[in-house]
């Protein structure tokens, strides 16, 4: 039986609500097991936007664990994005160039947590709690 992973990081930028709000878990899978070296993260619905907006330009895609084809990002479900699919994401993240120094950073921190999440997974899982 695998350890319990550690809560997730939680990062914010815009998301001022309760605690415990809408949002996406976002977490590296290797061998079929969350990757446990790497922290998830955590994003409010308000934060993930611009992540959730490059990632439902990639379907209809194929599920890397199930073979199956996706038709569409569900927020209400576990979405496992290949790798390959993460890469074009990350580059584009890395060709954004925000003028506001604090959302520049959370698009660092992301695209840096995103990095190292594909060094450590096979495709990372992006779990909505809506």
């Amino acid at each position: 039986m695998s350890p319990q992973p550690e809560p997730a990081r939680v990062l914010i930028l815009r998301y001022a609500g309760p605690r415990r709000g809408v949002g996406f878990e976002f977490y590296p899978v290797r061998d079929g097991e969350r990757a446990p070296e790497i922290r998830s993260v955590f994003l409010h619905e308000i934060d993930a936007e611009f992540v959730i907006a490059l990632i439902r330009t990639q379907y209809p895609l194929t599920d890397p664990e199930t073979g199956q084809l996706a038709q569409a990002f569900d927020p209400c479900w576990d979405n496992a994005v290949p790798k390959p699919v993460w890469r074009e994401i990350l580059e584009e993240l890395n060709r954004l160039a925000p003028a506001d120094p604090e959302e520049k950073a959370f698009v660092r921190t992301f695209a840096d947590w995103l990095n190292e999440a594909l060094e450590a997974g096979d495709f990372i899982t992006v779990a909505g709690n809506l």
